[in-house]
């Protein structure tokens, strides 16, 4: 028996297939095949930084009639093929399967309805660049274990946000929207750091304050408040309202989740099933507040104005135009016979439940919550090992991503930033409610939540 220390990706321990009960480790890899950690974390990082980064590459007349940008497509091939790569399918081809069933349904329902979509083609390349994020995403988060991904995806986070700081103060025309960004007026002297545009900052400094909120783990209390200082300092100065609200909400409710208990789960699902259908209820009966709200144009900053559009096509084409095929494709897109004006210039619908619902149909959107927003709310309700900390994390983010569509469409929307944090966030679920009785692996000071035990100097003994 080999008694020498074994050093881990993160830190130390006796390699990746330990974990304890409830803790969700990296996946057992067979003897002599090990999946290569190192250029995984390092495709992980790049799918963050060009997610973050990918706004500045879309902005193009090419993408607005569905062509979409090259260097950008080209980007997220190589990160699939890395990623492939570094799992090793060649050892045992069954490494490849990460996206769990419910995730997949909900692609393949996309997938179909690219059969009646009036841009098939767009919807396809579209459906393409969103599934190799899903898998690509999944894919590290099973191999790397909770502890690795949530870890890289702090250090992306603060390294962004300090770019940004550094970015406002020393080059304040690229950090700081300006006057001759005629689009948008209301934008000036809003912060926006190393990002395209403040909504998109706001987004990131807000996963930044609850990942570093909840889930501390051995992180020094300095860096955790500094870093969420520094988070919620810059969130302020974009004045992206949809974040700060939602930000904060979502705080609160993984404030209250650390009291939660698994054992109260059907009280709690229940209580929202309840709620939710008592709320359609109300809606429906006396649904004069609501319909006046959509008949005002000051309400929402103007996004009432698309919301009807985008409800009027829903309600003439129960089944949508198919998958990505609404807006951004030519002369072709449904805006131009359902609204007028500045509306027909916008990019989306600015409400993902509407814009899905208007490309994959009535149909496709329940099915989609369900899939993708209902069942990881069960699992993280239901498990022992998502409570306290942790779970609190994950339903802050998750809760973030989902609300945040209330004014901004991301939902099943490619490589956006909420997008690829949402599907993070449910494959960590995934992990976590999934995770085998084992031994956890140790982890550096900067890692989440696990029991602490004695320093041993980045070498721990077999």
């Amino acid at each position: 028996m080999n008694d020498r220390p074994r050093r881990t990706f993160t830190g130390t321990g006796t390699g990746a297939g330990s974990g304890t009960a409830g803790r969700a480790g990296p996946a057992r890899r067979p003897a002599g095949a090990p999946v290569r950690l190192g250029l995984l974390a390092a495709t992980f990082v790049a799918m963050l930084a060009l997610t973050m980064l990918g706004p500045m590459m879309t902005i193009t007349g090419a993408d607005l009639t569905g062509a979409g940008n090259w260097q950008r497509q080209a980007g997220y091939v190589a990160i699939t093929v890395l990623t492939m790569v570094a799992l090793r399918p060649l050892h045992d081809w069954r490494r490849l399967l990460t996206v769990p069933l419910p995730i997949a349904l909900a692609l393949g329902w996309c997938l179909l309805s690219i059969a009646w979509s009036i841009a098939p083609g767009v919807g396809f390349r579209r459906l393409l660049l969103t599934a190799m994020v899903i898998w690509s995403v999944f894919a590290a988060v099973r191999w790397l274990g909770y502890e690795r991904t949530v870890n890289l995806t702090r250090w992306v986070l603060l390294v962004s946000l300090v770019l940004s700081y550094i970015v406002v103060f020393a080059y304040p025309e690229l950090g700081i929207h300006q006057a001759d960004e005629v689009y948008d007026k209301k934008l000036i002297g809003d912060w926006r750091g190393i990002f395209m545009h403040k909504n998109t900052a706001g987004a990131i400094c807000a996963f930044a304050v609850l990942m570093f909120a909840f889930d501390r783990g051995r992180m020094p209390r300095w860096l955790q408040v500094g870093a969420v200082a520094l988070a919620v300092g810059f969130l302020v100065m974009t004045t992206s309202r949809t974040s700060l609200g939602v930000c904060a909400g979502a705080a609160v409710l993984g404030a209250l989740f650390t009291f939660y208990h698994a054992r109260y789960r059907l009280f709690l699902i229940g209580a929202i099933i309840v709620a939710l259908l008592v709320g359609s209820i109300y809606i429906n009966i006396y649904n004069a507040p609501f319909s006046s709200v959509l008949d005002d144009r000051s309400a929402f900053t103007g996004r009432t104005l698309i919301w009807d559009a985008l409800i009027r096509y829903t309600i003439d084409n129960p089944l949508g135009s198919g998958f990505g095929s609404f807006w951004n494709i030519g002369s072709a897109s449904p805006i131009f016979q359902y609204a007028r004006g500045w509306v027909i210039t916008v990019t989306e619908g600015h409400n993902g439940f509407l814009d899905l619902a208007s490309t994959i149909g009535i149909p496709g959107l329940i099915l989609v919550l369900a899939l993708v927003v209902v069942w990881p709310l069960v699992r993280l309700l239901g498990s022992e090992a998502a409570s306290g900390q942790r779970g609190a994390m994950l339903l802050a983010v998750m809760v973030f991503c989902i609300a945040h569509n209330g004014t901004e469409s991301s939902l099943m929307d490619r490589d956006t930033i909420l997008q690829v944090m949402l599907m993070l966030t449910i494959a960590l679920i995934w992990s976590v409610t999934r995770a085998p009785l084992r031994r956890a692996p140790a982890r550096p000071a900067f890692a989440p939540d696990t029991p602490r035990k004695p320093r041993t100097f980045g070498v721990e003994q077999a």
